[in-house]
């Protein structure tokens, strides 16, 4: 199956990254993500994960340090310029829109015509299984459904950077396996720079090419899975 949208490769680096939160700081020195590759960020409630990818999407300000995606420093742009996809924990759709609506949203942004909006998002919606939920509004989904449908909406706009907060906590074994499987597959796709939390040791094993482990805000162990 061809994906549409933009496919823009590089580096997303991260240095010298320090966001205090009232007593609490995290403080990253070097963080480097290659386009087509995952990289988990494993550790307890309260490490900072967290709190690390909303300072990457823009949603935390930084006290000091620079996040970059090849020579542009997205640390001087507003989140919704820094062309990142978030798939949070909850999946947080527009209850007024239908699953392809909510699917369209970002292109709808973009200022992309109906029939363009519908030829990129359909794609998604059969590739995570839901093309059956078009017309259907979140009150009337799962938790394992309307995932899928913030995965969707996320990966549709082609931005180069993917970051997922516990992004399969809602779905069943079942679903977990065929999700993993299919995010795999559009990460190598589509060559995005990703970041995974998870709790999910699972997770981390079958999408992570690196883990770094957050302890009480700064990396305290790191590892380069065998190929």
């Amino acid at each position: 199956m061809h994906f549409f949208g933009e496919r823009v490769m590089g580096t997303l680096t991260i240095k010298n990254l320090r966001v205090g939160r009232d007593s609490f700081q995290i403080f990253v020195k070097n963080i480097s993500v290659q386009s087509g590759s995952i990289l988990g960020v494993v550790g307890k409630s309260g490490s900072g994960k967290s709190t690390l990818l909303n300072a990457i999407a823009g949603f935390e300000t930084l006290s000091e340090g620079e996040i970059h995606f090849n020579d542009t420093n997205l640390s001087s742009l507003p989140p919704e310029q820094r062309r990142i996809a978030i798939v949070f924990q909850r999946p947080a759709l527009f209850p007024h829109l239908t699953v392809l609506g909510n699917v369209c949203f970002g292109l709808k942004i973009k200022k992309h015509s109906e029939s363009v909006q519908k030829e990129l998002a359909i794609p998604w919606l059969k590739k995570l299984g839901i093309a059956d939920l078009a017309d259907r509004y979140p009150h009337s989904l799962s938790g394992g459904e309307a995932q899928r449908v913030a995965i969707a909406r996320a990966l549709v706009v082609g931005f180069p950077i993917l970051l997922l907060d516990e992004p399969f906590s809602g779905l069943d074994v079942e679903l977990k396996s065929g999700a993993r499987k299919a995010l795999k597959e559009l990460v190598d796709e589509l060559k995005l720079a990703a970041i995974l939390v998870s709790h999910d040791p699972t997770d981390i094993e079958e999408l992570a090419d690196e883990v770094c482990t957050l302890e009480k805000g700064q990396i305290s162990g790191w590892l380069k899975k065998k190929s």
